[in-house]
């Protein structure tokens, strides 16, 4: 008797935990119930968000589904059957806020009111946190979307079995490549420069796509510098080869056509995240250049710029870009430098410019990631960077510089005009992402006017007499200014069009963010067309704009709905989102990124359609899940691809030979010479996988 009651003991489970099923025993169909119900041994039929006897009860605030424990809550956890990995995930949003001290099935302390949809993600002591305006919380506005994935999926197991292989590399390919730890030698670096025929389009196509956005470099110092170094390669400096190689690999985003090692049988998007490895090795190691230094800012700018078009190490771009405001600020690039400071007109000028691109990097970075901005406005006092153009910028001038009207378009008009919204860019984004539970719609309304003054004041700068590069370039600026501010319109808007309750506030809420998502997706895809930004390159606000557009219809049904009144309103808005996912599936099988933000996107587009067009509701979810089956496909055909290419490649080194590797016949305008090839390769090999070669 003494030893049977502590059995009983270690073998009681509590009642809310799994029944501990005996061998041989039939399995038992757990009854549909919510915690309390079950424990009480009741049925209760499912009313999202609560059951029927506990909403006649009052208790619906404690009742919570057993199935409801373990459940991934993230967008991660829909995508995959794991729970091991998200198990721990707790998300707060309208429909079923959680918090992190809370236990589900018991009261909760507090509600949330502003409906703030978040995700935190992991337990205990190792977490990561998503704020409100991460797009992919958003997920969490669909209430029917988690069992309309269940159904396509049973349907369609293929899904899984894909998923299983190809998941990881997909999302974390920058995981399995051999990252260096080791200081980069000069001799290497040199070795890793691109053919000049090849230097000289990404170069160009940096200037014209990237730094007309990003004001780092002064572009005629630096293409004065780029001759130099075809003049005389090894006098170039070792610090501006580390910058050549990452203008080369952000602008190799533009350029997934380009062949520039053909034997190696690389993609262009291998090549790019060499020289990024190997300018941040070096970057790192670098004792030449004290971090304030203006050379050593701007070249992590430029790293950061680089990463970014190329989506490497992306969930690190927020902790790196706070980690550089930091360094300018500790340099006084925030203030505006007094009149006896011992810095040039030049520098002074090159400072403003900098601390800009510093600035506009961490807030593009909190948008998307959902985080409040490192510096306010109140934060620093640095003037406006000068709408000027670089050969009007030259160093050894000392006179103070003066900068052209804002309606003449210079290589500076874009920063120029941020600037001008830079003020309420970040109280929109510290508005949405801070703490602060309060609704303030007055607030929403005087920000939401500053935004639309400053879409007014973009001039249309058309001038007859540019030739037509100047005339696409001006285009390119004019688009992207309007795409970043009318981002900032769709999330200040979204709390209130949201809310569950329509009223006043709402509507027109909901109509602002339905416009400014339009916008946004128009003006990428006519860059696109107009200008030829590959689709892979369109990034700001996409995904938001795409994920709001499916919310309104997905609200908007009804028999006095505009879209069943108007059915060919819904049509365009649908085939709107699907151009969206067309520039996703381009970008998710250039770069291996962006599988969880297209599967997602699909599904809720699948949804959507399977309830705008019941009669045709099966065609519209064989479209989701093909859609996602075949992007899979092309992801595991792709990766073999590279895996049987490491392989033929490792053996033809080792072997001395270059045998099994056929030179493409479209690629002869990009071949080197011979010996400058095979040296760029088996340095580029080496630099991938160090320790693969003994």
């Amino acid at each position: 008797m003494s030893e049977s009651i502590p059995r009983q003991t270690m073998n009681r489970v509590p009642i809310s935990s799994r029944r501990v099923v005996k061998p041989g025993a039939k399995k038992r169909r757990p009854p549909l119930a919510c915690i309390q119900c079950y424990q009480r041994k009741l049925k209760c039929g499912r009313e999202l968000p609560s059951c029927s006897r506990c909403l006649k009860t009052g208790n619906a605030d404690s009742c919570t589904y057993r199935g409801n424990l373990e459940k991934p809550s993230s967008v991660n956890g829909m995508l995959s059957d794991d729970h091991s990995g998200s198990a721990g995930a707790v998300t707060t949003s309208s429909r079923t806020p959680v918090s992190m001290t809370e236990t589900p099935g018991r009261p909760k302390a507090s509600s949330d009111r502003n409906g703030r949809m978040t995700h935190l993600k992991g337990q205990e002591t190792i977490t990561k946190f998503y704020g409100y305006s991460y797009p992919l919380n958003f997920y969490q506005q669909f209430a029917e979307l988690r069992s309309y994935i269940v159904q396509i999926k049973s349907k369609n197991p293929a899904i899984n079995t894909l998923r299983d292989e190809i998941y990881p590399l997909a999302n974390d390919d920058y995981r399995l490549r051999g990252l260096l730890h080791d200081t980069v030698p000069e001799d290497t670096l040199r070795l890793l420069v691109p053919v000049k025929q090849v230097a000289d389009k990404l170069v160009q196509a940096y200037i014209d796509r990237f730094e007309i956005i990003h004001r780092v470099l002064n572009t005629s110092a630096f293409m004065a510098d780029y001759n130099r170094h075809w003049a005389s390669p090894l006098c170039t400096p070792t610090s501006f080869l580390v910058q050549f190689l990452l203008v080369a690999a952000a602008a190799a985003s533009f350029h997934p056509e380009i062949c520039i090692n053909v034997m190696s049988e690389q993609t262009v998007r291998d090549h790019a995240l060499d020289w990024i490895e190997a300018a941040e090795s070096w970057l790192n190691s670098s004792t030449s250049q004290p971090p304030q230094s203006w050379d050593t800012l701007a070249t992590h700018c430029l790293l950061l710029i680089a990463k970014r078009a190329n989506y490497f190490q992306e969930d690190s771009f927020w902790t790196h870009t706070g980690t550089l405001v930091r360094w300018a600020m500790a340099a006084g690039y925030h203030h505006e430098s007094p009149s006896t400071a011992r810095i040039s007109s030049y520098y002074r000028e090159m400072r403003r410019r900098l601390w800009m691109t510093i600035v506009e990097l961490d807030i593009q970075a909190s948008v998307e990631r959902g985080m409040p901005p490192s510096v306010r406005m109140e934060d620093f006092n640095i003037k406006s960077p000068l709408n000027i153009d670089d050969d009007k910028l030259q160093e050894s001038g000392q006179d103070p510089l003066e900068g052209m009207l804002l309606a003449t378009f210079t290589d500076t008009s874009f920063q120029a005009h941020m600037y001008r919204s830079l003020s309420v860019r970040l109280k929109v984004c510290a508005f949405v992402n801070g703490c602060v539970e309060q609704d303030d719609f007055d607030r929403v309304l005087h920000l939401g006017e500053e935004l639309e003054e400053a879409l007014q004041d973009i001039p249309e700068w058309n001038n007859p007499g540019d030739n037509p590069r100047q005339q696409q370039t001006t285009m390119y600026v004019k688009r992207l200014l309007e795409i970043h501010l009318h981002q900032y319109t769709v999330l200040l808007h979204i709390h209130f069009a949201i809310q569950a309750t329509p009223s006043f506030k709402s509507t027109i809420c909901r109509r602002a963010r339905l416009e400014a998502s339009l916008k946004v997706l128009d003006h990428h895809q006519k860059l696109i067309q107009d200008e030829k930004v590959p689709e892979q390159a369109c990034r700001a606000g996409l995904l938001l704009a795409a994920m709001n557009i499916c919310h309104e219809i997905y609200i908007n049904f009804g028999s006095h709905a505009t879209m069943t009144i108007f059915p060919e309103v819904s049509t365009f808005l649908v085939a709107t989102v699907e151009q969206a996912l067309q520039m996703l599936e381009k970008r998710l099988s250039v770069t291996f990124h962006g599988l969880n933000e297209y599967y997602l996107l699909s599904m809720i587009l699948g949804l959507v359609k399977s309830k705008l067009w019941l009669d045709s509701c099966a065609i519209s979810d064989k479209e989701a899940a093909d859609r996602v089956i075949q992007i899979c496909i092309i992801l595991q055909t792709r990766r073999r691809a590279i895996i049987q290419s490491d392989h033929s490649l490792l053996g033809s080194i080792d072997n001395g030979s270059l045998r099994g590797l056929n030179l493409p016949e479209d690629a002869s305008s990009m071949i080197p010479n011979g010996a400058e090839l095979l040296g760029s390769m088996v340095c580029n090999w080496f630099l991938r996988f160090p320790r693969r070669i003994h």
